[in-house]
């Protein structure tokens, strides 16, 4: 395990590789480096994996020059080896710079020790975007916080994010890509919330690319995708992508083709992926409400006690088939969102209690299409201040909490 003999010129950032690609792309954002030195180990899902994914992301976005991305392999257990691989590193450390929030603990106490005796100026990101930077003036350490501002990212492609992250997955429709037209730009938020509310498709306000990644054919759920997605945009979203499909990743020599997933939105804002998971269903305990008024208006008593209990029991199994159903799909939704970053899910109705309760154990957030734009609002703006006319419908979405 060697490091590169050739000098690295030009302004540089060495970052500790991981699952997490986000703190990679912000730091890269944040210091606008010539140079980036991806360090990772040979644990290839951990690290080394996660490492050549960003490589590919780095070539492809532009972020930094194609071939200024390069990989070094430094040992995962080996706190010497790590010190030796590094030492070897032809960097100039007045113009380079230390990202040593990813790897293990040993790695990053390893690169940590290196930049120290350098003087090159290390930093550590939280997740909550605080940015902790550690330089060396006269061979004394000071430290230095400031927040990270994590909207500088708001404008990469989530698709391409996307494919950053994922590892045990591939794309296999990459979905439309949504931005406002010119109609959709001139109107106030407070006018598109009035249209939604007024049930509205939304989608006439939106530029639609990439229609041939969607389906073909149109469905009951697509005018709530739109119209949430019309709102994400109002409220500063740049693009969102809608209706992508995820397969299991390909096997050297093995071909899969059917979708495990799909995603009804993405989009990037404030440093994180967004998934939103749209439903636009009534409760299924109102079939049988359907059913009874059906029956009487044929002159059949519901009241009759057998009668009664058959409904009785039809509605309860209805209801715990339905928490099941929606258990099992706020876990599909959880294990991509937690993947990702942020989930959110719009539902016309209220979920069952425990359902609700499950959502929120899984930190799922839920919004209710009939407060999409003020339980959006709060999600994406958490510091501004509620309209006083929002606070009744914001009671109610809170409820599902």
């Amino acid at each position: 395990m060697t490091a590169y003999a050739s000098p690295i010129e030009g302004r540089t950032l060495l970052t500790l590789a991981s699952r997490q690609i986000w703190p990679q792309i912000l730091a890269v954002l944040h210091i606008g480096p010539t140079n980036v030195l991806l360090l990772h180990s040979e644990n290839r899902p951990e690290s080394k994996d996660p490492a050549q994914r960003l490589k590919r992301f780095f070539d492809a976005s532009g972020l930094v020059s194609k071939g200024r991305t390069r990989m070094q392999e430094i040992p995962y257990n080996h706190f010497k080896g790590i010190l030796n691989v590094l030492r070897g590193l032809k960097v100039d450390p007045q113009k380079s710079f230390l990202h040593f929030t990813g790897g293990n603990k040993l790695m990053a106490m390893a690169a940590f020790e290196w930049a120290s005796r350098q003087r090159i100026k290390s930093f550590y990101l939280e997740k909550e975007k605080l940015l902790i930077q550690f330089t060396f003036p006269e061979g004394e350490m000071e430290i230095r916080e400031e927040p990270l501002d994590g909207h500088i990212a708001d404008e990469l492609e989530p698709l391409e994010l996307l494919r950053c992250q994922i590892d045990a997955s591939e794309l296999e429709r990459s979905g439309e890509l949504l931005k406002l037209n010119e109609t959709g730009r001139s109107l106030s938020l407070d006018e598109v919330a009035r249209l939604h509310r007024c049930g509205e498709d939304l989608s006439s306000l939106l530029s639609i690319e990439d229609r041939h990644e969607a389906d073909s054919r149109p469905k009951a759920g697509d005018r709530l995708e739109y119209n949430t997605a019309a709102v994400l945009l109002k409220l500063g979203v740049h693009c969102v992508r809608r209706s992508l499909r995820l397969k299991v990743k390909s096997a050297f020599g093995v071909s899969t083709s059917k979708p495990h997933e799909e995603i009804d939105l993405l989009f990037t804002y404030g440093g994180k992926l967004w998934l939103v998971d749209c439903k636009d269903e009534q409760p299924v305990e109102g079939l049988v409400d359907n059913l009874e008024r059906e029956l009487e208006r044929r002159g059949i008593r519901t009241e009759e006690k057998e009668l009664a209990d058959r409904l009785s029991r039809i509605r309860d199994e209805l209801h715990m088939g339905q928490v099941k159903t929606l258990k099992l799909d706020l876990l599909a939704v959880q294990d991509a969102g937690g993947l990702l970053g942020q989930t959110i899910c719009v539902r016309r109705s209220a979920m069952p209690e425990e359902v609700a309760a499950y959502a929120k154990q899984k930190r799922i957030e839920v919004v209710l299409s009939s407060q999409l734009v003020p339980g959006l609002e709060a999600l994406l703006k958490p510091k501004s201040l509620a309209k006083p006319e929002d606070l009744q419908d914001l009671q109610k979405t809170f409820r599902q909490r």
